[in-house]
């Protein structure tokens, strides 16, 4: 396809979503983002991941929980190896825009799917603004994990008359990336420049 074909493709679905948002019920919004750090192993070095989170978010982390034994990582179930922490709402906004700084407001365009989902990664955790370096932590990476979703979802969680929710109700993958371009000015790229990563 070329850039002509694209950019006029694109325009057509720019105006195809900005007239879809002007029903409330079809305008996305970022749910939630994940914070996780898979380390391995429980003890000091997990307790250094779960600072990190915390530090980053200021809200509490989690432990994440070994479901199967695995031998050859001396892996048994049921044992915590991994901290993840869940931000919703206006707290999410705020901690995505400071997030994508590190990788320059770049997301790659595999990173998406088509539920609304999209994720990226972190190599050092001391490059998010506002993160200095501690010596008895050392530098961590972390992987992020966001959510866009409209109004009207939650009933396939909630507890009292739960139900299915149509495949239409649910984010596209070019949705989702024209509302990050939109809201959080987010380029979208086949790869990310090293200097960046």
């Amino acid at each position: 396809m070329s850039s002509k074909t694209r950019k006029k493709t694109q325009d057509v679905l720019s105006k195809e979503f900005e007239e879809k948002w002007k029903n409330p019920m079809k305008k996305p919004f970022l749910e939630k983002l994940v914070l996780n750090i898979g380390v391995g192993v429980g003890g000091e070095e997990l307790e250094k991941a779960v600072t990190v989170l915390e530090t980053i978010t200021g809200q509490k982390a989690i432990k994440t929980l070994s479901k199967t034994n695995v031998k050859e990582f001396n892996l048994r179930k049921g044992r915590p190896i991994g901290t993840k922490i869940t931000i919703r709402n206006q707290n999410a906004e705020k901690l995505l825009k400071k997030l994508l700084i590190v990788n320059n407001n770049k997301i790659l365009r595999k990173s998406f799917d088509d539920y609304g989902n999209f994720g990226f990664g972190i190599t050092e955790h001391i490059s998010i603004p506002g993160i200095e370096y501690d010596n008895t932590i050392g530098i961590w990476g972390l992987d992020c994990v966001g959510r866009v979703v409209r109004p009207g979802m939650r009933v396939k969680s909630r507890r009292k008359a739960r139900t299915k929710v149509p495949k239409h109700h649910y984010t596209s993958r070019e949705e989702t990336q024209y509302f990050l371009k939109q809201k959080f000015g987010v380029e979208i790229v086949k790869k990310l420049d090293l200097e960046f990563i």
